[in-house]
């Protein structure tokens, strides 16, 4: 055979492999997505059949494995959750987005130490956007084993890393007020706005606060700070309605 015809046929198996990996890889791609809708709407069985499919086109994308593990832990098969998360982080070792996931899931299971492990690997890598993640979750997690001071410090950090960081911290300090958490509602509304412009949300907060401690002087503060910066805000119709 000619060397030149030789050096065609090597060149069409390599562009024929890797139209197959496309292949792959887009179909792995689909079944990941349409997975994660089905588990985002609680249908868990057609959540596990599209992302099995996704497994099998792509054993090795450590997003099928994190998929994975969520739908376990949804399922409340924490075993299984665990043996996913160390497949993501056997097939992607040095992705922050893995480290960052099995840290979140280990403090979940009151593993701290183990869970700041992984964060502290994380930040390491000096992946983009990688270290307010890990310092945030950092914080949530000495916030919820009682770390305060260490909560305050990891969280302050990540909001001076990346300011959005202060929607999930808003979100975080609602769920401790509604769990009459008053002390960790006070910490994270506090580093919020020492940081950040006060918004919408933050102040309907600062309200109720203050009206649950029976503090007029500081409902009438927050709420004309509200009537004044986000008048057509719902917040500012709740407030409006004594909805606090």
């Amino acid at each position: 055979m000619h060397k030149g015809r030789l050096l065609f046929l090597l060149w069409l198996c390599l562009v024929v492999s890797g139209c197959v990996q496309n292949q792959h890889r887009d179909a792995a791609q689909a079944r990941l997505q349409l997975g994660l809708a089905w588990l985002e709407m609680a249908d868990y069985a057609a959540a596990e059949r599209n992302l099995l499919r996704a497994q099998a086109a792509s054993p090795a994308d450590f997003r099928v494995q994190l998929a994975l593990a969520r739908l376990r832990q949804a399922q409340g098969d924490l075993a299984q959750a665990r043996h996913h998360y160390q497949q993501a982080r056997n097939v992607a070792p040095n992705e922050g987005y893995v480290l960052n996931n099995y840290g979140a899931f280990l403090c979940g299971l009151g593993q701290y130490d183990e869970a700041h492990q992984q964060f502290i690997r994380a930040r390491k890598l000096n992946q983009p956007g990688i270290n307010a993640d890990s310092l945030a979750l950092a914080g949530f997690c000495d916030l919820q084993r009682d770390k305060l001071d260490q909560a305050k410090q990891q969280l302050t950090a990540a909001l001076d890393a990346d300011r959005q960081k202060s929607v999930p911290m808003l979100a975080e300090a609602e769920r401790r007020f509604g769990k009459r958490e008053w002390g960790k509602t006070r910490l994270l509304l506090d580093i919020y706005q020492r940081s950040l412009p006060a918004s919408a949300e933050s102040l309907w907060l600062e309200i109720r606060f203050a009206a649950l401690h029976g503090d007029t002087l500081n409902v009438t503060r927050y709420g004309d700070q509200l009537a004044r910066n986000f008048p057509q805000s719902i917040q500012h119709q709740h407030f409006l309605a004594n909805e606090y």
